[in-house]
Order: structure tokens, then sequence, then C-alpha cells
């Protein structure tokens, strides 16, 4: 954890808070069965849960000052010689009983299927052949939460502060990305409701190329008519018919845009009893299919991220209720996964990366 501890200890000005964010994320990396405030300061040793709650809800140091930092160590042991990797966006949902924490409202959770009292969070991870890492993080408010009017300024929102849709925080979050020195990284987005057409021609004017998941209808209305889907081809594979691969993925070309840019359409068949996935794809008009393949797989490597956040960085357990309070929790969680992600010896489990 010393590397950590001097990664961001130039963001604490007093000796306390640093000492205890130390002791915060070693307390969520731990195997304590609970990990809210009471669990984190038994763990650090300390007579109350007082601390760990002030060092979300009070203590003077910046988050997002913090989550600059992760994100240079994240793409530290990610980046790979001659690869920007993938950037994918994924949606996190944080069920709650009451309604009292920021954000909560009565929404859909894609991860449930239904609707749900919960947050959600948004997620960016960082994905290439040497590992991969989340990024940065942003929460969602709903229109019905932000009507609330003096909830929104007690929990820590700017009075005034105008609603922002998920695809706007996406390309917040691609946006500092790029701006951290990635060049050209491809962008998968796993969920139709955290694009938006703004989203996409912002892509394509800074040239970056693209996998963004499409609705049925859509997907639909975008097919040539006539055209399932021209079969990918792989030498050297027996299938159907001579040279045809018989992995379930079928791929349209669209058009040729801008420039040396084009468009297809990608679709995965998981199998028969299974709904299709579609992908509306964008990049060099010679990109090799494959490298589409490669962005959306990467969005469940990301998945397994989120889902180890979970289970080992305590990502969910926390007990604020203000908007600055769920970025601390949720930095220092990211942080902690990290660490234990890329320290040497540290890492809890391989996570899988797309070939």
């Amino acid at each position: 954890m010393e590397e950590i501890a001097e990664l961001i200890s130039h963001r604490f000005v007093r000796a306390e808070p640093r000492r205890r964010v130390v002791a915060y994320m070693e307390g969520l990396l731990s195997h304590a069965q609970r990990k809210n405030a009471f669990a984190l300061a038994s763990h650090a040793r300390e007579v109350g849960p007082d601390g760990m709650q002030r060092l979300l809800r009070t203590a003077k140091w910046d988050p997002h000052a913090v989550r600059d930092d992760l994100r240079t160590y994240v793409m530290r042991h990610t980046r790979e010689e001659g690869s920007d990797g993938v950037l994918v966006v994924s949606p996190e949902v944080f069920v709650k009983k009451g309604r009292h924490s920021a954000g909560v409202a009565w929404q859909y959770s894609s991860r449930h299927g239904r609707m749900q009292n919960c947050q959600i969070g948004l997620f960016l991870g960082h994905v290439s052949a040497r590992g991969a890492g989340i990024v940065d993080r942003e929460l969602y408010l709903p229109r019905e939460w932000l009507d609330r009017g003096t909830p929104g300024i007690v929990h820590g929102v700017p009075e005034g502060s105008g609603y922002t849709a998920k695809a706007g925080l996406s390309r917040r979050m691609i946006a500092r990305a790029l701006e951290s020195g990635l060049r050209s990284p491809w962008v998968s987005v796993p969920d139709d409701d955290l694009w938006d057409e703004e989203l996409r021609t912002w892509l394509d004017g800074l040239n970056v190329p693209y996998v963004l998941r499409l609705r049925p209808d859509d997907a639909a209305a975008l097919a040539p008519r006539g055209t399932a889907g021209e079969p990918l081809r792989a030498p050297g594979r027996r299938g159907s018919g001579p040279g045809l691969n018989t992995l379930p993925w079928q791929t349209v070309r669209l058009r040729r845009t801008s420039g040396e840019r084009a468009l297809w359409l990608l679709t995965h068949h998981p199998a028969p009893s299974e709904r299709p996935a579609s992908f509306l794809c964008s990049g060099p008009a010679g990109t090799a299919i494959p490298e589409f393949i490669r962005a959306v797989r990467a969005q469940a490597t990301a998945r397994r991220c989120l889902d180890a956040l979970r289970s080992d960085a305590g990502l969910h357990e926390y007990q604020v209720r203000t908007v600055t309070g769920w970025y601390r929790h949720t930095t220092l969680s990211l942080l902690a996964h990290a660490f234990r992600s890329f320290a040497p010896g540290g890492r809890p489990r391989a996570v899988d990366v797309p070939a």
C-alpha cells in the first residue's frame, strides 16, 4: 500500500486524512464480512466510526484529483506499446431501501432488467492485452430527483445545476481519458441508453473508433433490406461452406463516412435461444472486423472488474448520502482494487482480457 500512499499523498494537506485514507483502503481490501464505516474503523483499531465518516463527509480533500492519480496508475499498468486499448463505459446499480441518498429514484436497472429504487453510477474501464482496470466514475442524477430542489442542495449538488443525461456523463469520462494522453483508443458502450447521436458525432469528429450497442428496432432499420449479414471469413476453418467462420458474428458494411472512415453493423448471435446483440461500429475504412469484436469483448472484461469491485473492494458498502460522499467512497474503492490488481504479488485473481 506504500506505493498508493505515495501516489496520492500530495492531495492531502494534513497528515490525519492522509493516514486515514490508507487505513480506509486497507479495510476495503480486508476479509471483513462488512465494509461499512463501523467495520473499517474496527479494522483500523479506531474507537468509533466518526473518523471514517468524516473522511467521506467533511475532510478537506478532492476526490476528483485523486481520480486523476487513479487513472495515471491504471494506465501505467494497462497501456501497451502501439495500442491505446479500449475504453468501456459500464453502468453499475446500487439498490437502496430508502430514498434519502443522492440520486436515488425509482428507475430502470439494466443489470436486473426491471424498475428498482436505486442509484446508478457510470464507470469507465480501460482494457488492453496487458490488463484491465476502472479509471473513472460518475453518479447519475435523475430529473425526478433533481426536481425535488432542496434535497439536491442538501446532498452537495450546486444550486442551479442542470440535468445531465447518461450519454453526457459518458462523454465527460471519455473526454477526461483522452485529455490524459490517450491518442486513439477504441470506445465501447454496452447499453443503448449510455450514448446518443451527439456523443457518436463527437467521437466521429475526433476520429475515435467505436462500437455502440443498438436497440433491436434501430438495428433492423440500419440493416440493408433482405440482408441478414455477411458471414465473417476465417481462413482454414471448416463451416457450412468453404472458408466460412462458424463463430456467431455477422457484419454488414453500411457506408463510408467523411474522410477514410466507414460504418458497419455488427451482430452477435450468442445462442439460438438468445436475442442477438447488434452494434454500430465506426473506424478507418480498412479496419479488420476482429478489431470490432475485440472492442465488444472488452465489455465483458470491464464487467468482471466491476464484479470484483463489489466482492473484493466494498464498492457497494458505504453509508453516505451526499454526492461528495459517493465520489469519495467510489474513488477509494477503485484505487484499492487497482492496487490489488497491479501491485507485485497483489493480484487476487486473473481478469480475462479480450484476445
